[in-house]
């Protein structure tokens, strides 16, 4: 049995893969199971795939014959890995030589925990791929019960990618298909359903943002995915709410689902649409949010700020002002 699956979906990143692909067979750790998933793909990415199959005997690539996202993608890896912990990478990012055998320290360390979540950073290029920046960790490796530290499940990162999750732990829970932010309800629930999660300080996990290109990049235009984020909370809601846990986290659960829903409305402001269009946009999701998770009268609203913004959270209050004052108009 492998020590680490680590599942890596690709779809169209001939430029990128390459990166991601070394900094996974530099790994210092050794037995490690890399399976990637093409999704699909229209440019050359399968072929690239396929060439580093053929030198490392580690890698193992599998095709989809039809697009089917990349949740999805990540479901058909699931199902394939064997290793005792499964970690996630996305086919343009890419890591640090030593990530791995942190992670798989950690959890020896401390009696293999559920899961092991280590810092992240957003870099624009490959520039950090061989530059050490232990300089840069912030405290000690921490071991965080969090029914005892609750605030760690909103502190934390819904990203899957600088994770490993015991593979026990995840028998028959997959991702949301068909919809973007599906790490959401994944890291969350998983998160809330730990007895013991080990935090390395280091950063190991280098994300790869443009707004330009790459999944993440739907979310600075118009689109008609913008709602996909009900979906996928309303996910995180139905999954808690079948664990024993869910009077525990209940509050936090609110929390979660009001930040993420008002992080895509703040994003409608980069959108490139007229004023008046990006306003009724905005309503729309405003009134879509108070209707399924209330207002902020029973929320702590530093909390919340410090998690999608003090901007958003006004025009959210503002917004629910402006309701209540129709409402008494209409009475009156």
């Amino acid at each position: 049995m492998p020590k680490i699956s680590i599942i890596v979906p690709v779809y169209n990143e001939e430029e990128y893969v390459s990166t991601c692909l070394d900094s996974l067979v530099k790994q210092t750790l050794d037995d490690i199971e890399i399976i990637t998933i093409d999704d699909n793909s229209t440019d050359n990415s399968l072929n690239i795939l396929l060439d580093y199959a053929r030198k490392y005997p580690n890698i193992k690539v599998y095709h989809n014959e039809k697009n089917i996202g990349q949740g999805a993608s990540r479901n058909r890896g699931l199902k394939l890995a064997t290793g005792e912990y499964i970690g996630f990478v996305d086919s343009d990012d890419y890591v640090r030589s030593t990530m791995y055998e942190d992670m798989y320290k950690a959890l020896v360390n401390n009696n293999y925990p559920e899961l092991v979540t280590t810092e992240i950073i957003f870099v624009k290029d490959d520039s950090y791929a061989n530059i050490d920046l232990e300089f840069l960790a912030r405290g000690k490796e921490k071991i965080i019960n969090p029914i005892q530290d609750r605030s760690f499940v909103i502190s934390e990162s819904p990203t899957v990618c600088n994770k490993i999750f015991r593979r026990d732990t995840l028998k028959d829970f997959y991702f949301v298909e068909d919809s973007l932010f599906e790490d959401i309800p994944f890291s969350y629930t998983k998160y809330m359903e730990a007895f013991k999660v080990v935090t390395i300080p280091s950063i190991n996990y280098f994300y790869r943002r443009d707004i330009n290109r790459g999944v993440s990049s739907i979310n600075y235009r118009e689109n008609s995915h913008i709602t996909d984020i009900f979906k996928v909370l309303d996910r995180l809601d139905f999954d808690m709410k079948n664990s024993s846990r869910y009077e525990i986290f209940k509050d936090e659960i609110k929390l979660i689902q009001l930040a993420y829903s008002l992080i895509r409305v703040e994003e409608v402001n980069n959108w490139d649409l007229d004023e008046e269009k990006k306003i009724l946009v905005k309503d729309k999701m405003f009134h879509l949010i108070e209707e399924k998770y209330g207002n902020l009268d029973s929320v702590d609203i530093t909390l919340l700020q410090s998690k999608c913004g003090i901007n958003i959270c006004d025009e959210y209050t503002n917004y629910l002002d402006n309701e209540k004052e129709k409402i008494k108009s209409l009475k009156n």
